[in-house]
């Protein structure tokens, strides 16, 4: 048997450049049976190159190479024990980067095959009865005498961490950058200088020819799998008079109960046809352990497939009754589907921290694990960070990309730009380095260290070796847990109405069946509402007219870039174009979204109708294709969906049309339990909007994070008709908050006012009252200087001193005897300050703003207080000869200028891979939309790129119902 030992790949991280496929690849040519990955101290790939010894056939031993100050020690797992302990070894160095394996390893090394090529380590675990070997290579023999001496017996192993000499300029950079030094600067001990390189099978068996012994101890280590064959999920404790399955109903009834009210038996027969499958499969203990986490947080919104159960719904980890909104539940689980449960959860953002630190002591951080994330060199990066290791500055990096991404790396003649190109290239793709993912999250029976490796993450969490594809390979059920600011924007909208005694029953709100709401979102009025704000979403609702909560769900569904071609198609249909059902056995499946696939799981239903897929080989299906996996799976696939679309009659134009339509859902798209659950949170948001718009204003820009900028919040708060005040030193909490029809803008605006600054502000204000006059804010607030520049320049003095310029209320400020001297004391000559009640507040007209003052104004804020950030170009815009951005309906099929200040825009790629843009502007007006064509967008991207107003000339069409200008020419106002 063909056996090689100890090969590295690019998961030895900034050492090794081979990626895995090449590697194995290389194997498999080489007619290899059986291999032994060693990367440096983890075990980051093993997933990686478990899938990729599995396509090729080749065994893969589970193996590592242990760095010691003496030397390198390779360890190969022959049995569970042998893992457990490799892996708790790994962690430990994780932990602790001075920890040495070998004293471990000198008590008990069970379960491992261990092999070095120091002498040093050689002869401390000689005497321990370990399986030792001593290691030779092609490039290292040394050890040979040592072995001898000892009685313990060789192996032959690779030791190879490139593929070929051209590799080792690749490694030397790779050492570069974890060292963070020049390829100049390196010393011979930081990179290896030759060998390594994985020899031809001939030349490989002629270096060990002279010790037979060596390469027959390689083919005899077993391939031991360490990858659980059941699932990964923890046990849950319960009384010992009853069990999970029993605990798990009692609660999903009682819960059914507080959902329904009364319990039917169409209810009934749900819940007890779900709980046979949960229980079939052993699953109860995980939704019981995501019943106590959704109770972590103050609002949930549990979505993907699992919102299709009604188990889920009963235990508030989900918020849809999939029986009112005809939700599949087989797409989350059946009896045939072999994958695990997957229920991700929305926790309002501000929150989520807290329930993983809740989440950890609920069930041991020794039980827990953060899952990680493989972040990769992306070509451009890799450039940079090559450039700089040959001693390039920033600046000349940034004009030689520019001349590379422009034309190309011809125009590029310094030889040495070559070099770093075709390293970079190289670069381009392999694992970089080690990262958390947002929510990814395991929960262990037993310590988390006897399953994986683990590292600890920069903010503290234990952390998962692999990310989301290696964790489910291993068995774990991931949980994700997931931050959602519109959760905290109805959470912070509701607590401001009950400031105001404005209390909403959440048990009986129904926002979906409010008229108004429904109304609001059929004209496309969604700016800050939860996933229905973007362009192209209010573009589609305008064009549709429908705003309730069944076609909210199909929108935001068909709303992906795929599926654009037959977004039109969907709107002449809906709108009463006569259509017919692509092929009668698809009928039931695809009539409420109009006979167009919408979502994931009509991928797998269609498969299953037309051409007898199994549940399993559709939902397989339906994952390649959401994937973009490789053309060999998805050909197989594709040949038998044909294969069976002809056995049962499809005509072959027909078969063809609907695959098509089926590839429409590679990349992101969605299931309808995800997108019905993400409606409902919508309506939630979108009816706070219609009834309570500044409230729900204040709570958008309070907790930020969505489609626009701040400027383009401001803009529709003041479309919507409500008053704009502050920021202000005596009305302005650090958060955004409203009052009435009045958003009071908060002081976490002033882009410069440091975070104490703001709470001392709000600490004085709740112990000595408001502030009366500007000497009196000083005197009691005793800011520093650059607080207080950048609270005067958002203007949040003028009401103390409305009539005086913001420089002469800084000299006030700045001039004015503090409370408190530099070192903290009081000052014993400072006058105690009269203090002032509201209404005793000295009352004066307005001045007017200079230019200036409104610059550093916007400057400070991002926005204007009282104006559209077009006053500051008032002076250009005077001689411009356009129409409003509200006029433009009473334009259609004209020619027309408009003054664009840019809100948002959004690349995308034609059939034929040209760049065109969508791009929202707005002026005092109102927000309008337009698109730029291939040919004029690579002329005039160049002026997108900043905020500078532009004249915008173009045909306004109706598309739909929804008006769209077509941008002819861009010019800079004033140009």
């Amino acid at each position: 048997m063909r056996s090689r030992l100890a090969l590295s790949t690019a998961y030895s991280l900034l050492f090794s450049p081979v990626a895995v496929d090449d590697l194995f690849n290389r194997l498999q040519a080489m007619q290899v049976e059986q291999v032994a990955i060693t990367d440096r101290d983890n075990l980051y790939g093993y997933p990686v190159y478990r899938e990729a010894a599995k396509e090729r056939g080749i065994s893969l031993v589970c193996a590592c190479l242990l760095t010691e100050r003496q030397g390198d020690l390779f360890a190969f797992v022959q049995d569970q024990k042998g893992y457990e302990l490799l892996c708790t070894l790994i962690s430990k160095r994780n932990l602790d980067p001075s920890f040495s394996y070998l004293p471990t390893l000198k008590k008990t090394s069970e379960g491992l095959v261990l092999a070095t090529t120091s002498s040093a380590i050689l002869s401390q675990l000689a005497d321990t009865g370990a399986a030792l070997y001593g290691a030779i290579s092609p490039d290292s023999l040394q050890i040979i005498t040592t072995a001898k001496k000892l009685a313990v017996p060789l192996l032959a192993i690779d030791g190879a961490f490139l593929l070929e000499e051209g590799q080792r300029e690749v490694h030397r950079v790779l050492r570069a950058i974890a060292l963070h030094k020049s390829v100049g600067s390196l010393t011979e001990e930081a990179y290896i200088q030759k060998g390594g390189i994985l020899l031809r099978q001939e030349e490989w068996e002629q270096a060990f020819a002279p010790w037979p012994e060596a390469i027959e101890h390689a083919q005899i280590l077993i391939p031991y799998d360490p990858f659980s064959s059941s699932l990964i999920f923890p046990t849950y404790p319960v009384t010992a008079q009853g069990s999970a399955e029993e605990e798990l109903k009692n609660r999903v009834y009682l819960g059914a109960e507080n959902r329904y009210g009364e319990i039917n038996d169409a209810i009934m027969e749900r819940i007890d046809y779900e709980l046979g499958i949960i229980n079939e499969k052993g699953f109860a203990p995980y939704f019981l352990v995501m019943h106590d986490i959704v109770q972590m947080s103050s609002r949930t919104c549990g979505r993907g497939s699992g919102a299709a159960s009604i188990v889920s719904y009963s235990l508030f980890i989900t918020n849809v009754d999939p029986i009112a909104h005809h939700l599949y539940f087989e797409r989350f689980l059946s009896p045939s589907r072999q994958d695990p449960p997957d229920i991700d959860v929305d926790f309002a953002w501000d929150e989520r921290d807290g329930v993983f630190a809740a989440v950890f002591e609920r069930f041991g951080i020794e039980h827990c694990a953060r899952v990680a994330n493989h972040n990769r060199f992306r070509l451009r990066s890799a450039i940079r960070e090559t450039a700089r290791c040959y001693g390039l500055s920033d600046a000349q990096i940034t004009k030689a990309e520019e001349t590379l991404f422009m034309k190309g790396v011809d125009a590029l003649l310094d030889p040495l730009w070559q070099t770093i190109v075709r390293i970079a290239t190289a670069l381009d793709r392999l694992p970089k380095e080690i990262s958390m993912h947002c929510g990814g999250l395991v929960i262990t029976p037993k310590e988390i260290t006897r399953y994986a490796p683990i590292l600890r993450s920069a903010d503290g969490y234990p952390l998962l070796s692999w990310e989301k594809e290696g964790t489910e390979m291993a068995g774990f059920v991931k949980i994700d847990l997931l931050g959602n600011r519109s959760l905290a924007v109805i959470r912070d909208t509701l607590q401001n109405l009950r400031e105001e005694g404005v209390s909403l029953d959440e048990r009986t709100w129904q926002p979906a069946e409010d008229a108004e709401t429904v109304n609001a979102l059929a004209r496309g009025d969604s700016m800050g509402v939860f996933y229905i704000e973007s362009p192209a979403m209010r573009q589609l609702q305008k064009k549709t007219g429908r705003g309730d909560f069944a076609h909210i769900v199909i929108h935001s569904s068909l709303i992906r870039p795929a599926a654009n071609k037959y977004i039109n198609e969907y709107v002449q249909r809906l709108k009463g174009k006569r259509w017919e059902p692509l092929h009668p056995r698809l009928a039931y499946i695809l009539d409420e979204t109009y006979g167009i696939l919408c979502y994931q799981e009509d991928v797998s239903k269609t498969a299953v109708a037309l051409a007898g897929f199994s549940q399993a080989d559709a939902d397989q299906l339906r994952k390649i294709i959401a994937k973009k996996a490789d053309g060999k799976r998805l050909q197989v696939f594709r040949d038998q969906f044909f294969a069976g679309c002809e056995k049962n009659g499809v005509n072959p134009s027909v078969a063809e049309q609907i695959w098509l339509m089926m590839l429409s859902f590679d990349g992101y798209s969605f299931c309808k339990p995800h997108s019905a659950s993400y409606a409902m949170v919508s309506f939630q948001s979108a009816y706070l909007r219609v009834h309570h718009p500044a409230h729900f204003m204040a709570a958008v820009l309070t907790n930020q994070g969505g489609y626009y900028r701040p400027q383009a919040y401001i803009s529709e708060a003041r479309r919507m008709g409500l008053t704009l005040t502050g920021p202000d030193i005596n009305t302005s909490r650090i958060a955004y908050w409203a009052e009435g029809n009045t958003l009071i803008i908060g002081l976490m605006a002033i882009a410069e006012l440091s975070r104490n600054a703001m709470k001392r502000i709000i600490e004085e204000r709740k112990q000595g009252g408001w502030f009366s006059t500007l000497e009196e804010a000083s005197h009691r607030l005793a800011l520093g200087r650059e607080d207080l520049v950048a609270l005067v320049a958002s203007g949040a003095f003028d009401s103390l001193a409305p009539a005086r310029k913001r420089s002469d209320q800084l000299r006030i400020l700045l001039t004015t005897t503090r409370s408190h001297s530099c070192n903290g004391q009081a000052d014993l000559f400072s006058i105690e300050q009269p203090h002032y009640k509201k209404e005793q507040l000295p009352v004066a007209i307005q001045r007017p703003y200079s230019e200036g003052e409104l610059h550093r104004e916007f400057a400070s804020l991002g926005f204007l207080r009282n104006h559209h950030p077009l006053v500051l170009y008032a002076h250009l815009l005077s001689s411009v000869h356009r129409i409003k951005a509200c006029e433009i309906d009473q334009n259609v099929e004209r020619y027309v200028t408009l003054i664009g200040y840019q809100i948002t825009q959004k690349q995308v790629l034609t059939k034929t891979g040209e760049r065109m843009s969508f791009v929202s502007f707005e002026d005092e007006t109102a927000l309008y939309e337009t698109v730029l064509f291939p040919e004029l967008y690579k002329r005039l991207y160049p002026l997108l790129a900043g905020r500078w107003p532009l004249l915008v000339f173009g045909l306004v069409k109706n598309d739909e119902g929804a008006l769209i200008v077509e941008v002819q020419n861009l010019r800079k106002l004033g140009s």
